[in-house]
């Protein structure tokens, strides 16, 4: 398990340069965006698509203890997703607060979710607020409103304290879980890089029943 993530580890804090870093301005821009935020809004819905999708599947078979928050994300994520598709057909600036608005709900839901698996990992508190401590230093220079740091900042903390968890320990197979899902959030956000906005990519998330 470990492994494998040091790899999309050191991806992440890459990615995390860049993104955070530089409030997604250096990122390449999707060749039919309306504006920066149109791509940004994108950039945001993928790495919680891409996480979500894959917390999903662990969620339900594995850790149906967690299914409310989930499912909390979930909506939110539809929600967040609606207003988006909303702005696109008209771009106007009522339509960017609605969605800022809802990204930034949507932004809670998945710290929340993060925060509850967190809390059964059983990691030293000195750790956590080590890794808590750095991530909000990165994410303060990237500025207000820069939805898409909020949701990389959430999965990479989430993802470092995970990695925090020994092999050995009970919780190993849930830490698996957390990383695997920062994973795919980061392979979905390279994979749209610079593509065409593509709204079939980033469809609704069933809630788990």
């Amino acid at each position: 398990m470990r492994t494998n993530f040091k790899l999309t580890a050191a991806s992440l804090a890459i990615a995390a340069a860049t993104l955070i870093g530089s409030g997604c301005n250096t990122q390449p821009a999707h060749p039919n965006q309306i504006n920066t935020f149109d791509g940004a809004s994108y950039d945001t819905l993928t790495l919680a698509h891409g996480a979500l999708t894959s917390l999903r599947a662990q969620v339900s078979t594995t850790y149906p203890k967690y299914a409310p928050q989930f499912n909390q994300a979930a909506a939110g994520y539809s929600t967040a997703l609606n207003a988006y598709t909303l702005y696109r057909s008209a771009a106007t600036s009522a339509g960017e607060a609605q969605v800022t608005a809802a990204l930034g709900n949507l932004t809670l839901s998945i710290v929340t979710l993060e925060d509850s698996f967190e809390a059964d990992l059983n990691v030293p508190a000195a750790t956590t607020q080590s890794i808590r401590t750095e991530a909000g230093r990165i994410r303060k220079a990237a500025g207000p409103n820069v939805s898409v740091a909020d949701i990389l900042t959430a999965l990479e903390v989430a993802a470092a304290i995970a990695e925090a968890v020994p092999d050995t320990q009970p919780y190993s197979t849930l830490a698996a879980m957390v990383i695997a899902a920062t994973d795919s959030a980061l392979q979905a956000q390279q994979a749209a890089s610079g593509q065409p906005i593509d709204l079939t990519t980033i469809q609704a998330i069933a809630p788990i029943q």
